[in-house]
């Protein structure tokens, strides 16, 4: 496996994107299995890294599970984390949330109130089941000051389908019909998303590399480690926009498989 052992070699931690990496909708990419036991047999950590805030940590165990991949809720790491956290460090207690039920779920286990008709702050995640009763809420409590902050930046989401409208074509929405952006944006690119695991393994950024299919989120996370980048073909970038970036990744592949030949 000269492509595994050329990309891999003295590296103690990888940070995996899943949409458009690992899988997409509910089909693992080929490969994907065989490439993740290769890591765990050169015991490598591997960690799960998602913007998809759609989803709970407990959802993506299921997810991966069904796909036969073993994982756990210490390796999954979301866009949400950082978001919960920031509000816990403000005292924060009262929230309306533009997210699916499932995202709701996570804020209420620490005890945020997501529904509420006076917000300290509007928090907007990838909302696949976005009603206009929300929009119209949440747009006449930003009309009010109320901060809006949001889970990711992402603008689609890849689907068996095709691209689907994300968290950043949403945030684009709510900009225009508000003339606000919102205070601040978490998830892939924020560094801070895995600095408390770089710290947590003791390890250089040397020793990680990043793999993901996405140039303004997964290749940006890895410049702002810094780390190696490995872009995958498998989600939303094609090769036609690998050829214009002025820093290129370490390794362009079609898909994870394609890393152990």
């Amino acid at each position: 496996m000269p492509t595994f052992d050329r990309a891999f070699k003295n590296k103690k931690i990888v940070f995996l994107d899943l949409d458009g990496t690992v899988y997409v909708g509910d089909s693992l990419l080929p490969r994907a299995k065989d490439f993740l036991d290769c890591l765990s047999q050169k015991n490598i950590f591997t960690y799960f890294l998602s913007n998809n805030s759609s989803r709970s940590k407990r959802d993506y165990v299921k997810k991966l599970a069904n796909l036969g991949i073993s994982s756990n809720e210490d390796r999954i790491i979301l866009s949400t984390d950082g978001v919960i956290e920031y509000l816990l460090e403000r005292n924060t207690r009262h929230v309306y949330i533009v997210g699916t039920e499932s995202m709701k779920e996570m804020f209420l286990q620490v005890g945020l109130e997501v529904d509420s008709p006076t917000p300290e702050y509007i928090v907007l995640g990838f909302d696949t089941e976005l009603t206009y009763e929300k929009l119209k809420k949440a747009t006449l409590f930003i009309q009010k000051g109320i901060r809006l902050i949001a889970t990711h930046p992402d603008l689609v989401c890849p689907s068996p389908e095709g691209f689907i409208p994300d968290t950043g074509s949403m945030l684009a929405l709510f900009e225009k019909a508000t003339q606000k952006k919102p205070v601040k944006i978490f998830g892939k690119p924020n560094p801070e998303m895995v600095a408390h695991i770089i710290k947590k393994h003791d390890v250089h950024s040397q020793e990680v590399v990043m793999i993901g299919d996405r140039i303004y989120t997964d290749m940006e996370l890895a410049r702002k480690i810094p780390c190696d980048f490995i872009l995958v073909l498998s989600g939303e970038t094609k090769r036609k926009d690998v050829s214009d970036l002025k820093n290129q990744p370490f390794l362009v592949v079609e898909n994870i498989g394609s890393l152990i030949g």
